[in-house]
Parts: C-alpha cells; structure tokens; sequence
C-alpha cells in the first residue's frame, strides 16, 4: 500500500506566479514548486505523510530548499516538519489568513541578510591553566590542598573544581560580551543562542541590512585579527532569517501529523554544514533571476 502524500512546506514569498525551483524536495526525488494564493506563495514539495525523525539529512534537505529561494527572492522560513494535506487547505488556512503577518515580517527581514558567529576557545586546557595561576582564589585552594591528607583532599578537590568552573563561565560571559559589544551596534537585531560545554564562548545569529554588510564582515575580520591565536571563529551567511523569523502553522482541525519540537538549534546560525551543491538539479527549471 502506497503512503498517502501531502506537501511538505518550506518558506513563504511573494508570488511570481507557479515556479519549480532549481533544487528538488527533502527526499531529493520531488519537484519543488508553489502553490499560490492571493499575493503570497508556499514553497512545496510532495512527500509522504508521516512523522519524520529530526535526522541530518533532511534538515540539510530543508535548509538546501530555503537558500535556494533565499538567492533570488526574501522568504519567510516556515517550521521545519510542517505539512499539508493538500494545496486548498495551504490556501485557505495560511495564505489568504495570515497576509497580514507575512507583510510585517516581510517588512522587517527587507534588504536584510542574517549571519552567525560561533566562537570557541581553541585550547580550553590552556585557558584552565591559566584560570588557576591567576585566580587568586583558587590558587590559595589549590596551596591548601598540597599540605591536606590524601582523605581531606579528596572533598576540597570538588570544591575547587566548582570554583574553576564558575571562573570559566565568568571569562566566557565577559568575552561573549565584548564581541557582542563589537558587533551588535552594526546589526538591525541580535539573537544569542545556547551554548554547548566550557569551550564555546558565542553561538550568535545577526540581521544585517546590506548597507552595514562589508563594515560587518570588516568587523567580524578584526576580532579574527585580535583573538584569533586563542579564540576559533566560525562565521557563516548569509543564510535564511531561521533565528529571527518562524512561520508557524496551526490547521483548524485535523492536523496533518505530530511535528516534532522545531530544530533551531540546527538550523540556526550555521549549526548545520552548507549543504552540498547542485543536488539532483537535472531536469529542473531555473528559478527566476530578475
């Protein structure tokens, strides 16, 4: 028995009239196309109804989708997993509704690109050592527990342990804040992302208007110069405005499959690797260029 198919939804833009894009759906075997309702249009593909685990591929896949819009046209990213069970209920449930919304964030994403900057230590042994020869705290511990039995040692190791910790925590919170302070004045809105363990400093996604687009990359390239023998940078983008803009659908009844929570912090700022090129572009049209 064949799977049911509905259409798997990407982004929203402004209508050109029915396209297929130059790049195929999740699964890498559909078309990818529109469905069009008043002055907006769905980026879609059709693919199986079902429930789609968070895997790499086809968040790659989604992602893979939106850049390809976002070289030709702004688009307004939808949540990943979001599916319809037919184009109709795409027309009368989100695009005539919710015009109003999609021209207010069109409106605030205009001539504007987002960026990302994750920043870690390149040695975080280093930046321990360090930590515990010049915090004076820590060094008196450290002193006290080098004339303590083995038996009492081993409690106050926990102690200092803490202690170095927090010290980590502190001199990343100060460093994230002095490259947010270079930064955040050339951007039109800021958004600071988790971070993962002691060694990442910085996980920030930026909305750049394309004026202030070379004094950012200038900036990004001086903090390169100034940190760069103890700090890594990984500055990615443009990329599809995921950390600023989420279009989330709820169908009147019914809804189409149980959608796993959105993956943000994959698809945003660049947690995800540039997705690999020309995927399956044979027999496709080009998108339009003007």
């Amino acid at each position: 028995m064949s799977e049911r198919q509905g259409l798997w939804m990407y982004c929203i833009i402004e209508t050109r009239g029915e396209m297929k894009l130059d790049c195929l759906g999740i699964h890498g075997t559909s078309p990818v196309t529109t469905v069009i309702g008043g002055e907006f249009a769905a980026v879609v593909s059709e693919e199986p109804m079902k429930k789609y685990p968070l895997v790499r591929d086809t968040l790659i896949a989604h992602q893979n989708v939106n850049e390809t819009v976002m070289k030709f046209q702004e688009l307004l990213p939808v949540k990943f997993c979001t599916m319809a069970d037919h184009r109709d209920r795409i027309i009368e449930e989100v695009l005539i509704p919710k015009r109003e919304e999609f021209r207010e964030n069109l409106s605030r994403i205009h001539s504007k690109e987002e960026y990302g900057l994750r920043v870690r230590w390149k040695d975080l042994d280093q930046v321990f050592r360090e930590i515990g020869e010049q915090d004076e705290k820590i060094r008196e511990k450290k002193e006290r527990l080098s004339r303590m039995s083995e038996e009492k040692r081993r409690n106050e190791l926990i102690d200092v342990g803490h202690l170095v910790q927090e010290a980590v925590s502190t001199k990343n919170k100060q460093m994230a804040r002095r490259l947010m302070e270079a930064l955040s004045p050339l951007a039109s809105e800021t958004k600071e992302n988790n971070v993962l363990g002691d060694a990442m400093i910085l996980n920030a996604a930026f909305l750049v208007s394309h004026e202030k687009r070379l004094a950012f990359d200038q900036a990004v390239n001086s903090l390169e110069d100034q940190y760069g023998a103890s700090l890594q940078l990984k500055y990615v983008g443009p990329v599809p405005p995921f950390n600023f803009i989420e279009i989330v659908i709820k169908w009147r009844e019914n809804p189409p499959l149980t959608r796993p929570p959105t993956p943000s912090t994959m698809l945003r700022t660049g947690s995800l690797e540039t997705p690999s090129k020309g995927r399956g572009q044979k027999g496709t049209k080009n998108v339009p260029t003007g």
